[in-house]
């Protein structure tokens, strides 16, 4: 990212900033909602370079999946955010992480970094499998519709197709050996 911040990330960082100080987590839902509306036509008008993280929480054999509030209310995702400008994507894994579910993983294994188009923004994803000690949770009431913990088997539906793939690719990664794999 370049050195100055754009307009649009300034304009909703002091946005939030002023609402997560002074709003009710249920004006902070709605506010993102409406955000987030606000926010795709004017992506679909400039086609931003934005960066992100998503992050596959594990614990054993299970995983964590997510309803936003705001975006593809409807499908079951794993918990990711956007890259501060100028911020590494592990320190911004690990601060969503706090931010969005009150978990701080053990161990993070990068896993992917993708392109994406989600939105009509040019989005670089960086993707890690976090692993934590324990399935307690705290998700946030503004950005967390539903948290739930599934066997990395048994996706509910409907689960989008990148949290999918990204989940197999998780525990794809367990196997450190290429020997060891199995084949297929």
């Amino acid at each position: 990212m370049s050195a100055r911040e754009p307009l649009s990330y300034r304009v909703a960082e002091a946005v939030e900033s002023r609402l997560r100080r002074h709003a009710s987590p249920a004006m902070l839902r709605r506010a993102y909602r409406v955000g987030y509306l606000v926010l795709r036509p004017w992506w679909f008008v400039t086609r931003p370079h934005t960066m992100g993280v998503k992050v596959v929480v594990r614990c054993g054999e299970q995983v964590l999946v997510v309803r936003h509030t705001y975006a593809r209310r409807d499908q079951w995702d794993i918990p990711g955010g956007f890259l501060h400008p100028g911020e590494d994507p592990e320190p911004a894994l690990r601060r969503e992480l706090a931010e969005e579910l009150g978990v701080e993983p053990v161990g993070i294994l990068p896993i992917a970094a993708v392109a994406s188009r989600f939105d009509r923004k040019r989005e670089r994803i960086f993707v890690y499998a976090a692993d934590v000690a324990g399935t307690e949770i705290h998700p946030s009431e503004a950005e967390i519709a539903e948290a739930r913990w599934v066997d990395r088997g048994a996706l509910p539906a409907p689960t989008m197709r990148f949290a999918r793939r990204m989940i197999a690719r998780a525990y794809w990664e367990l196997w450190e050996d290429e020997e060891e794999r199995p084949a297929h």
